[in-house]
């Protein structure tokens, strides 16, 4: 930045110093002025008084003889002194012997001198006679003062003349002076100081001028270093408090980002100041998109909380584990809500954390439900060995009594003789009352019950298997098979008629496992979703999608039918015994309960069942990596 003269600090003091200077000087010569002015009136005074005593002699004759003639030549001889413009002679009576008087010069000082030493000056000279007493006459003279000072103001101009380019001279000496002594130094210490960043990492420092070590810009200098030392040790310290301060805040951010849970502040008025990443997820609204908007327009299921969130905000109460459920899509999703109230440095508001449980919910109820079968199928066990002794004692009476009754057998017929009667006749009595119809609803119910009691030992209890690497292709397939050449349903719906989708992934690992129990599983399964579609479906529009796919820990098979779906409110009971929903005699509601023991508990698997968008049901079986080998 260039400095203005003006503004200089050479002009400055120049000016300052000239200007004291100025005034003590011109006080010295207006001193020096005054007392040679007095000692010119000195000088007056004294010359007229002897100009006088000189014609004192001459003027007192003039007077005792009235001689006109003298009197004029000593008037006339008192104007040879320039100063006096006017003299007049009289006698002792008052009369005048001779006058003379000349015009004054004028001069542009004329004023001045009038103001100093008067307008004029006049002189009287008492005329003495010897003998006489009194004065003979009187000798009147009038000097001009400022003809007398006319050299003393040639003299004042001199000095007044001499005092100004004296001082002038000093201006300019002491403006050099204080150029090489003050400006140029400052001037170079400030280029050096505005060279000088302060944020560098150079410990650049302000240059010393030669010279000025010990004095003002010495210090200066000095000072400023210390400063400039001071300000980067304040700037190191500020940097790495910011950077820490970004540090935690790039922590504190990550870590919000990072959490599994919507994580959401709000102010005073409910609009957001704060929106993580899961919340971004959730809602599909980025933070930039959230950041002061009302809670309400970016996040509308937590509509229902808007009564907790301003008690949260306005009485500092704290609302935990709300749940809401939400129907995204047609899939119907639970979140949890906990709301804290938030005061600090002065904000206001409250932060909101949503925690989507769905599969926690899910996998609470899987475990609930696995404990409960895991109960039930002791229970089953016991139930079944008790339920087994007499079942079998059924059976094996209605096998005896229809022996008993059979006509080609000899000893009926002699018992049938020694009665009284035929067997004949009783053969036709027992037809007659249908009691051989009876009696083979009684071996089925039996048969049947006896299967029940099969299956609840299957439940409750694990077999010895014999594992071996299989292909889960190939195991789909042959229950495909399987379930084509020998399931038929009623009103001619054809298993060969449904459609068959096969989405499998290539080179998919060997799976050990026992294939029965396997083929069991995947038959149920299929029976079962034959059995929906059969209910609400065509066979031309009835299809079953097929999945086989690899994951880093398990191999997923999943069987997907477009039937009737499973109902929201069953999808909980659905792998329970003794649970169906078919009509009494047509389901026994074991096959599910067994599928889902078999990989459950033999395999240490999954089996669980999902509501696909369009409708119908998609049951997936997970096998895990335990029980995953690698293809060859």
């Amino acid at each position: 930045m260039r400095i203005k003269r003006r503004n200089s600090l050479t002009y400055k003091q120049a000016l300052i110093t000239v200007m004291t200077v100025f005034v003590i000087g011109l006080a010295l010569s207006l001193y020096q002025i005054l007392i040679d002015l007095e000692q010119e009136k000195l000088h007056v005074d004294q010359t007229v008084k002897q100009v006088l005593r000189l014609l004192n002699s001459a003027a007192a004759q003039a007077a005792y003889s009235l001689d006109d003639t003298l009197a004029r030549q000593v008037v006339n001889g008192l104007f040879e002194y320039p100063p006096v413009f006017k003299a007049e002679l009289r006698d002792d009576l008052g009369g005048v012997l001779a006058t003379a008087e000349r015009p004054r010069v004028d001069s542009p000082l004329r004023h001045l001198a009038n103001r100093l030493v008067g307008d004029s000056e006049s002189y009287q000279l008492p005329l003495e006679w010897p003998g006489r007493t009194r004065p003979v006459g009187m000798l009147t003279l009038s000097v001009d003062p400022y003809l007398v000072t006319a050299g003393f103001f040639e003299r004042a101009e001199l000095i007044l003349l001499f005092g100004i380019v004296r001082i002038l001279v000093l201006a300019l000496l002491l403006s050099v002076i204080f150029y090489f002594t003050l400006t140029k130094p400052l001037i170079r210490t400030a280029a050096s100081f505005a060279a000088i960043n302060p944020e560098d990492n150079s410990n650049a420092r302000i240059a010393m001028p030669p010279g000025h070590r010990q004095d003002e810009i010495g210090l200066l200098v000095d000072t400023g270093n210390r400063v400039l030392d001071a300000y980067r040790l304040h700037i190191r310290q500020q940097e790495e408090a910011e950077a820490e301060l970004n540090r935690l805040r790039n922590l504190l951010g990550n870590v919000v980002d990072s959490m599994p849970s919507s994580l959401i502040c709000v102010d005073v008025d409910c609009r957001v100041i704060q929106w993580n990443r899961q919340a971004e997820r959730v809602t599909g609204v980025t933070a930039t998109q959230a950041a002061g908007r009302h809670l309400i327009s970016v996040f509308p299921l937590l509509a229902q909380e808007m009564t907790h969130i301003r008690d949260a905000i306005r009485k500092g109460l704290s609302s935990h584990d709300q749940r809401l459920n939400s129907v995204e899509g047609e899939a119907l999703r639970l979140y949890d809500v906990t709301i804290y109230p938030l005061t600090t440095n002065g904000i206001d508001g409250a932060v909101i954390r949503v925690d989507d449980v769905t599969e926690r919910v899910r996998i609470e109820e899987l475990m609930i439900q696995s404990e409960k079968m895991l109960s039930i199928g002791g229970l089953a066990a016991g139930m079944a060995h008790e339920i087994n002794n007499p079942l079998a004692g059924i059976l094996q009476n209605i096998q005896v009594i229809q022996n008993r009754i059979r006509a080609d057998l000899p000893a009926n017929r002699k018992t049938a003789a020694e009665c009284g009667t035929t067997l004949q006749s009783v053969t036709r009595y027992l037809d007659e009352r249908k009691v051989y119809e009876m009696i083979e609803r009684i071996r089925e119910s039996g048969k049947r019950a006896a299967k029940i009691v099969d299956n609840m030992l299957s439940f409750s209890r694990k077999s010895s298997r014999h594992l071996q690497p299989c292909d889960m292709v190939e195991l789909m397939e042959l229950s495909l098979e399987l379930a084509a050449n020998g399931y038929r349903l009623e009103e001619g719906f054809d298993f060969r008629q449904i459609g068959i989708v096969r989405e499998y992934d290539d080179a998919l690992p060997l799976v050990c496992c026992e294939s029965s129990q396997i083929q069991q599983v995947l038959l149920n399964l299929l029976k079962n979703g034959a059995q929906a579609m059969a209910e609400s479906r065509t066979p031309e529009a009835a299809r079953f999608i097929l999945r086989i796919r690899g994951e880093s820990t398990a191999v997923r098979l999943e069987v997907e039918d477009n039937g009737t779906g499973v109902p929201q409110d069953q999808v909980n009971r659905i792998f329970e015994p003794f649970f169906t929903t078919k009509p009494i005699g047509v389901g026994t509601g074991l096959g599910l309960s067994v599928a889902y023991f078999i990989i459950r508990e033999n395999y240490g698997g999954e089996l669980f069942v999902e509501s696909p968008p369009g409708g119908g049901a998609r049951f997936v079986l997970r096998l895990p990596c335990d029980s995953v080998y690698p293809t060859a």
